[in-house]
């Protein structure tokens, strides 16, 4: 569910998601009123997910005002999964007493976008690989699931090593405890990307390198690609449909397919 809130505090650099975000802080009961309309005849059905994205994190309270939570979990309960967004330093007590409301499981998809020791720091996250530890050791204390967004082709990573930094990445998720991550082909389109771009600190990430960073993480566990817009970084008109078909299928299934062969590109 698509819900209108306020404006995420963190500026990372690859990030256009303000454009879709209120001018001022969430009025209280909007949140709750959205989700009203949104699920009026809804029928969940046994082992039913909801995912409630706001464009920001879910646990600021500029974002999704605290004092509505009672009413969200009342909400949402009827869900087997409950998936929410947050920035790893605003997980806290208030996510761990949402967790308790609900029937189901809660679900938190946490940004840790690279591992890279000189990039991360310079995406304007102001999160560090510590922060991401601490959040998802608490989630895991209180039985909270995690997921993970990794970027591929993350701005200040060299071009030729953005697989590599999408592995290991995705790994170092796995390894604490992520469910499932999501990898993320990073595009240009805010401005920001275009000025990196320009001076030489950010190469959008081939649809060769989107396969092969799949077929690289795909064994480490629950991995899937964002295939939004991905037509956009295929370079043969011939086979760009074909492939990006071909990634979202084994995304779905978990698990590899045949290359498709092209005798345009080859």
């Amino acid at each position: 569910m698509f819900l209108a809130g306020a404006e995420c505090p963190f500026t990372c650099v690859f990030c256009d998601l303000w454009r879709f975000t209120l001018d001022g802080p969430t009025p209280p009961g909007a949140i709750p009123a959205q989700l009203r309309e949104a699920l009026d005849g809804a029928d969940p059905g046994d082992g039913a997910a909801v995912k409630l994205y706001n464009a920001s994190n879910f646990f600021d309270a500029r974002a999704v005002p605290p004092g509505d939570d009672a009413e969200i979990a009342r909400l949402v309960n009827p869900f087997a999964r409950v998936i929410v967004e947050c920035h790893p330093r605003l997980v806290d007590e208030r996510c761990l007493r949402f967790a308790e409301r609900l029937d189901g499981t809660l679900q938190v998809a946490m940004g840790l976008e690279t591992v890279h020791p000189q990039a991360l720091p310079r995406l304007g996250k102001r999160a560090t690989l510590e922060d991401f530890r601490r959040a998802a050791a608490r989630l895991a204390d209180h039985a909270v699931e995690m997921r993970a967004f990794v970027l591929l082709g993350a701005p200040f990573v060299p071009a030729a090593e953005t697989v590599e930094w999408a592995e290991r990445s995705t790994a170092f998720a796995f390894d604490h405890g992520a469910v499932h991550v999501s990898l993320i082909p990073v595009r240009g389109g805010n401005g920001e990307m275009e000025r990196l771009e320009r001076a030489g600190d950010f190469t959008p990430p081939t649809l060769a390198q989107v396969e092969e960073a799949f077929a690289c993480c795909v064994g480490l566990g629950t991995v899937t690609v964002d295939t939004w817009d991905l037509d956009g970084f295929a370079d043969c008109l011939a086979c760009g449909g074909a492939r990006v078909a071909r990634l979202a299928r084994m995304s779905l299934r978990g698990k590899l397919e045949p290359p498709i062969a092209c005798t345009e590109c080859r």
